[in-house]
């Protein structure tokens, strides 16, 4: 059951930062908006593109493939405020990483910049950030970041274990009863699915009402939340706890009777349309309800759970894919439910800092299981205060540049101006392994730095070069597959790692495929690609090749692609490759075709 339950962990987390990354290109878009981004309209795949961070004076930053939003942001944020034995410093979290994080936030929503801009006041506390606003403050921006309690959690069925943290998260940036139970919801949701490997439906998601209701007595049992936080609460909103509580609770009661008719009537051979009908009746397209902490919370388990037969990356897609919808955020909670669900299942494209996601995944797995498990290293809150300004917090000691309150980091981009005057932005690698996207005094200095190459981005797609699976310390000696290997045995293990998304083109046996309602991969999802000759991979894509000549067959496409392959460094062995996947596909496409 460990070892289960630390590769659905880690699934979780990467594929809930694999969905922001695909729904962050068309979050809040237009068809054209997307179109401009991207150059096409529909996203299939995470990929490199641009956009204007900093508001109208800012700047046009390129974004690499894979690069996520606020969600996953303020998701390792709450990874590292559990320390090692599994504590939520949630001091360290409202005066520390929230701050600090307004510096390089990415798409992140008004109520959370405006909670983290209140928080610099040193007044201002994790259970008295009252500022204007925050009693109406019911959005999604609470429940995309607190699946590391569920993940970190001793005992699953124990709810009141990691609700209570769940809630204390929740009011540093959100008052309203709509964005705290929307976040219960979705830990709950998550909770159920890495305990039994199945996503949450409709009869799981009519008895969250009663959990929703419960939150008054977690909180009243809360000694700091109920003398604190809930006298002042009910002050500025004006009503009883009880009664915001009650409310919210018949309006999931409301919409989970509204989604489960939907479900129960639909022909799951068309989840978009399906997903689709969900979201219009619910006003998930409205300005009003798109971003609501509530409704994301059922969006994204109805999304997990009509998608399982379509496949994992089918289900990603279709939730991205729905243009003036909050994608990013449901995709990002429908991923953390989908990877727990099905952990061998894989996205396509890369994700950005996919190792140091993958080890806070591992760490909240050690503090589950009582294992020792390192701690974050915070300054001490007592002393230290983060600048009033934002656009403070890179500063220098000497030649080492750091992020205030987070530790050294290094220069690995070009540089951004922004319009405004005496603003720019760059890319920092923090000394732990995270990506950020810094804003800055562009006269400080601070971004003439030594240009340091970044890491390439990971993925979970199987590419022909040399990989080694990524192993738990002190495990077994690493098995690797050699670019240099033999081309029958390249093509023995590409029968065995490829399958192309339609289902009558597979490459696996049927009897080898997952019975848990999704799709799957032989591959494990903790696998850490290494020893990628990046000449090679920034010219060329046999993923992107395969599928692309698999779906009409035509002669003159194959041959552009061989062609293409020949010119590449390694040429006999990915000709052989690209070749095998394609005629493999198109004799099970004439097999299946043949009258029975």
């Amino acid at each position: 059951m460990s070892e289960n339950r630390l590769k659905r962990t880690i699934a979780s987390a990467l594929w809930s930062a694999y969905g922001d990354a695909l729904g962050f290109p068309t979050e809040l878009a237009s068809d054209k908006t997307v179109q401009q981004r991207l150059g096409h309209s529909r996203v299939t795949r995470t990929e490199s593109w641009k956009r204007l961070v900093g508001g109208r004076f800012g700047a046009k930053v390129q974004l690499p493939a894979g690069a996520y939003s606020d969600d996953t942001q303020l998701r390792l944020s709450t990874c590292r405020a559990i320390t090692g034995q599994g504590y939520f410093d949630v001091e360290a979290f409202a005066k520390i990483e929230l701050p600090v994080w307004q510096s390089y936030a990415l798409g992140a929503g008004r109520g959370s910049k405006s909670a983290a801009s209140a928080l610099c006041n040193r007044s201002n506390n994790w259970f008295s950030n009252f500022f204007t606003g925050y009693e109406n403050g019911g959005g999604n921006g609470a429940a995309m970041r607190v699946q590391p309690h569920v993940w970190a959690a001793a005992d699953l069925k124990n709810k009141d274990s990691f609700l209570a943290d769940v809630i204390r998260n929740s009011v540093c940036t959100h008052g309203h009863m709509r964005g705290i139970a929307g976040a219960v919801v979705h830990a709950l949701s998550l909770a159920h699915t890495l305990e039994t490997g199945r996503v949450p439906g409709p009869e799981d998601w009519l008895n969250y009402a009663e959990d929703i209701e419960s939150i008054h007595q977690i909180i009243a049992n809360d000694n700091e939340l109920s003398t604190f936080w809930l006298p002042t609460w009910e002050e500025k909103s004006g009503r009883t706890l009880i009664s915001a509580v009650i409310d919210t609770a018949n309006e999931w009661r409301q919409s989970a009777n509204n989604a489960s008719k939907l479900v129960n009537m639909a022909n799951f051979s068309d989840s978009a349309a399906l997903y689709a009908k969900l979201i219009t009746s619910e006003n998930g397209l409205s300005k009003e309800e798109r971003g609501s902490g509530l409704k994301s919370a059922l969006f994204a388990n109805v999304a997990a759970f009509i998608g399982k037969l379509s496949g994992s990356q089918e289900t990603i897609e279709m939730v991205a894919n729905l243009l003036d919808s909050d994608t990013d955020t449901i995709a990002t909670m429908a991923g953390a439910l989908i990877g727990a669900a099905s952990p061998d299942a894989r996205f396509i494209g890369p994700v950005q800092d996919y190792v140091y996601i993958t080890d806070e995944a591992t760490r909240m797995y050690e503090v589950s299981q009582g294992e020792s498990a390192a701690t974050f290293n915070y300054p001490d809150t007592l002393y230290w205060q983060a600048p009033r300004a934002a656009i403070d917090m890179l500063t220098r000691n000497g030649n080492q540049t750091s992020i205030e309150g987070l530790g050294n980091a290094v220069a690995s981009g070009e540089h951004y101006l922004g319009l405004q005057k005496n603003t720019a932005w760059r890319w920092f690698m923090l000394d732990f392994g995270q990506s950020i996207l810094v804003r800055y005094r562009a006269d400080s200095g601070l971004g003439s730095d030594k240009v340091t190459p970044v890491a390439p981005a990971q993925m979970d797609t199987p590419d022909m070069f040399r990989h080694t699976e990524r192993l738990r310390p002190n495990s077994e000696s690493t098995k690797v597959l050699d670019r240099h290997a033999q081309p029958a045995e390249m093509v023995e293990h590409l029968s065995k790692e490829l399958s192309p998304t339609d289902p009558s083109l597979s490459l696996i046996p049927e009897s080898n495929k997952a019975t848990d309602g999704y799709k799957s991969d032989p591959l494990p999802v903790d696998t850490d690609w290494a020893g990628q000759e990046q000449s090679i991979i920034s010219s060329i894509d046999l993923d992107m090749l395969t599928n692309e000549a698999i779906k009409g067959f035509d002669p003159e496409t194959i041959g552009r692609h061989l062609m293409l392959l020949a010119e590449q460094q390694n040429p006999i062995s990915l000709s052989i490759a690209y070749t095998s996947i394609v005629v493999k596909a198109r004799s099970a496409r004439l097999k299946h075709r043949k009258p029975q």
